[in-house]
């Protein structure tokens, strides 16, 4: 049908009835739509009542206060239910059974049924899923991690469900206020990780936990109880909703279609920035770890320079002022070229693509979520959650291929499918976007059921490529700029008296920018001078290894500070730990080498890159790193094996440390590649040498043999040694020592200390001791909060030595007692 003909009909239609029929109303809101690239703005463009204006007006900073903690909750909740869930096989090594957990994240398709939806959406539904959120806050009590787990499962339906029902509200301006107050909460959220070195704050302690869930408590009460705004401004519960057009959110009419044309790729984009935010951002030190390279040409450290990256975020939120400039599909190169260098770089050049990623993605979150304020939030929330789910599942395969099936055949070493699909995914993003899904949908139904034969297929087609990093930064491409229509095209018209961003808004960007700044400085007072000056040459050293098992204790819960207290308490020189790459999604982005040498005040060096899907390994120093070189070694059939070899620089003399995590025992070959590297390694070491190992071999082995041709096993009478293993060249042996894990982990620590040779004629220790009192050197013996020499294996709840340590080695000329 042609114009003319249809402005006809209109005029005719006209004259008999004063009024438009809805059929020719959505005609017309059709054909005048335009471009969001043209009228898109912020704010409430809805015409209110005159007493829910008031309301709103009277009670905004309430209103503000109210949504912005509960959406900090969202957060804390959303970034703690992976690491909970993944506990359960980082553990056994294995799918577990409880990863099915993860698609608690999901819960909104419940309101598919009208009954729960109108229960949810109503004031007493609001109240009792508040409840619950911060009623499951406190399963970081409960002392038992399956019941923990279901606990947490169960709040974060809860907390699903509140996020749609609040972004899918009655009034716009309600949700206007929700949808900021998510993008300020989320910086408040990064900020409290800064004051609490990068543990999310109420997953820190008991304590923390405990003060997380009154403020709740406090929330609710003066919400709810002493305010009446909340069931003003929310519906009566009702039983009757199920008769009402569109009381089922999952379901549209052809006035929704119109006015959200691309909900699909709106949902998988919302989903891929939710992902994105938890792979990269969910910490300020997430970039750093990224861009991991050794000393002298290593990343800006998280303390300060983390910083950089609150910035860019804030700095893209604030180009929301200038819509036009976050509409232009040219801004998406910014985020694009900021990916690849993150990714595909190193050092400060990777660091600086991290934060202009951060500005682009910063740009993106207040848009993507006033996007879905404006119809079909369910909807859109459902299909972002399983579109996150998709790509941390596969986060998942990248690092632990090893242990989940077909992981080493599919999902190792993808880099070069990621390159691929980067430079297709540009092609495709160009030239493809133009095309209006919702228009294809509209002209075949005027309803859409969930889930239908598209959505399905939307799934493989994600399913395909969540592999890439190009996937999560295409879909916040395709949410960002492909939903061209909006609900402000057919209301602009009326508008109420408050607009976003507004000043309050800033005002809590700048406060939460002065917390960040706060703990930055804080944290930065913490770390060891780098000045060398005045430095006398120590005579001894005294070297630790440790596998920390990602910061987590044998309950799920945060173990960091005990695990500083401990190694505080060997008074070591030099510590290797292993199994300390917790920049990833499923570990809780902890930046765990921040945190153990703040508390340490030791120099730090980790590597290799997160990027790199290894478990990770660092070096604690007490002494500065002046160079450090990041291994993966040869790994053609398991796990990739990360290893560090760095030379500290302790007062005039300078010391080699190698820390490395071999590969799995049942990967023989890597095993022997990877000793074989480490001996090349060690032998063109020119200076003293202590090499930390996680070796999984039994004593003379193969592997063992090949490791000692070149250094000395600090004790090669202890037969009962399968992991951990300490060797050493061109130094004195002058202690041994085991101490149990006390629960913290699955391994203990092992201690060795070492005489610095004065010159290079010199004899190893070879008599071995077990009385202390042998020992006329004071200062060589271990910290008797150790206990003394126990015989045999220990099961102590505390930190103990055993395995018949301490040992000591005296001359072979010394008399002993």
């Amino acid at each position: 049908m042609d114009d003319s003909g249809l402005r006809s009909r209109q005029k005719a239609g006209s004259k008999t009835n004063d009024k438009p029929s809805d059929q020719e109303k959505e005609k017309m809101l059709l054909k005048n739509r335009k471009p969001v690239a043209e009228n898109y703005e912020f704010g409430d463009v809805q015409k209110l009542p005159i007493n829910v204006q008031d309301i709103i007006e009277k009670k905004f900073l309430r209103l503000f206060i109210w949504e912005l903690f509960f959406g900090y909750i969202f957060w804390t909740i959303f970034f703690g239910i992976g690491p909970m869930v993944m506990f359960f096989p980082m553990v056994k090594l294995a799918i577990d059974g409880y990863e099915v957990l993860i698609l608690s994240l999901a819960s909104p398709i419940i309101l598919s049924i009208s009954l729960v939806n109108s229960i949810a959406e109503s004031n007493v539904g609001k109240l009792l899923i508040r409840i619950f959120v911060i009623i499951s806050l406190l399963s970081f009590q409960i002392e038992e991690p399956v019941i923990r787990l279901f606990i947490l499962s169960c709040g974060t339906c809860a907390v699903m469900i509140d996020l749609c029902t609040s972004l899918n509200s009655r009034y716009y301006a309600y949700r206007s206020i929700v949808a900021w107050t998510l993008t300020i909460s989320f910086f408040l959220f990064l900020s409290l990780r800064v004051c609490f070195s990068s543990i999310m704050p109420a997953w820190s302690s008991v304590t923390a936990n405990l003060v997380h869930f009154l403020i709740g408590l406090v929330m609710i009460v003066d919400q709810f109880g002493r305010d009446n705004t909340m069931w003003q401004l929310l519906p009566a519960i009702s039983f009757d909703s199920s008769a009402k057009l569109g009381a089922n959110p999952l379901r549209s009419s052809s006035r929704q279609d119109i006015l959200q044309p691309n909900w699909l790729l709106l949902g998988i984009g919302f989903g891929c920035l939710l992902f994105n935010l938890q792979w990269v951002f969910a910490d300020i030190s997430v970039v750093s770890r990224w861009a991991s390279n050794g000393f002298p040409n290593q990343a800006l450290d998280p303390i300060p320079y983390g910083l950089l990256i609150w910035i860019g975020l804030f700095c893209g939120v604030v180009t929301i002022t200038r819509i036009n400039i976050v509409t232009n599909r040219w801004w998406a190169s910014v985020g694009f070229i900021g990916y690849g260098l993150l990714y595909f770089s190193r050092g400060n050049i990777s660091f600086m693509g991290g934060v202009a990623l951060s500005v682009f993605i910063g740009s993106v979150i207040p848009l993507l979520f006033d996007k879905i304020a404006r119809g079909l939030a369910p909807r859109i929330v459902i299909i972002a959650a399983l579109a996150y789910i998709i790509q941390v599942v596969y986060a998942v395969w990248t690092s632990a291929y090893n242990f989940v099936p077909f992981g080493g055949t599919l999902t190792r070493e993808t880099s070069h499918i990621l390159v691929f699909f980067n430079f297709l995914g540009i092609y495709f993003g160009v030239y493809t976007a133009k095309y209006n899904l919702g228009t294809y949908i509209r002209s075949h139904t005027a309803s859409i059921s969930f889930p239908n034969r598209q959505i399905w297929s939307a799934f493989g087609i994600a399913f395909l490529i969540a592999s890439t990093v190009f996937f999560n930064f295409l879909g916040i491409y395709f949410g960002v700029y492909t939903a061209k229509y909006n609900l402000g095209t057919y209301i602009r018209s009326h508008t109420a008296s408050i607009s976003f961003p507004n000043r309050q808004i800033w005002s809590a960007f700048g406060i939460a920018f002065l917390i960040a700044s706060t703990g930055t400085f804080s944290r930065f007072l913490s770390l060891p001078s780098t000045s060398l000056s005045n430095t006398e040459d120590p005579t001894h050293i005294t070297a630790a290894v440790w596998t920390v098992h990602f910061g987590y204790d044998n309950n799920a819960r945060p173990s960091l500070d005990r695990v500083a207290s401990v190694l505080a308490d060997t008074n070591a020189d030099v510590i290797g730990l292993l199994e300390t790459d917790t920049a990833k999604p499923f570990f809780g982005n902890n930046d765990l080498t921040s945190y153990l040498g703040e508390k340490l005040h030791m120099f730090t060096d980790f590597g290799p890159s997160t990027k790199d899907h290894t478990w990770g390994c660092i070096i604690l120093s007490k002494y500065p790193i002046v160079r450090s070189v990041h291994y993966l070694l040869p790994s053609p059939e398991g796990e990739l094996a990360p290893a560090i070899l760095a030379t500290v620089q302790a007062g005039s003399k300078l010391i080699d440390v190698i820390i490395v995590h071999m590969g799995n025992d049942n990967d023989d070959l890597d095993r022997k590649l990877q000793a074989e590297k480490l001996r090349d390694i060690m032998q063109n070491s020119t200076n003293p040498l202590i090499f930390l190992g996680y070796v999984t071999s039994e004593p003379f082995s193969r592997d063992y043999r090949t490791l000692t041709s070149l250094a000395k096993d600090i004790d090669p009478t202890d037969r009962d040694r399968w992991c951990e293993y300490i060797l050493y060249k061109n130094l004195i042996r002058v202690g041994y020592a085991r101490i149990t894990h006390a629960g913290l982990t699955d391994t203990e620590i092992q201690m060795a200390r070492f005489k610095i040779p004065t010159n290079q004629n010199f004899d190893d220790n070879s008599i071995v001791v077990t009385d202390p009192s042998s020992v006329t050197d004071q200062s060589v013996h271990f910290n008797s909060r150790f206990g003394s020499f126990y015989k045999g294996h220990g099961r102590f709840n505390t930190h103990r030595f055993h395995m018949d340590t301490p040992k000591y080695f005296l001359p072979q000329d010394q008399k002993t007692k």
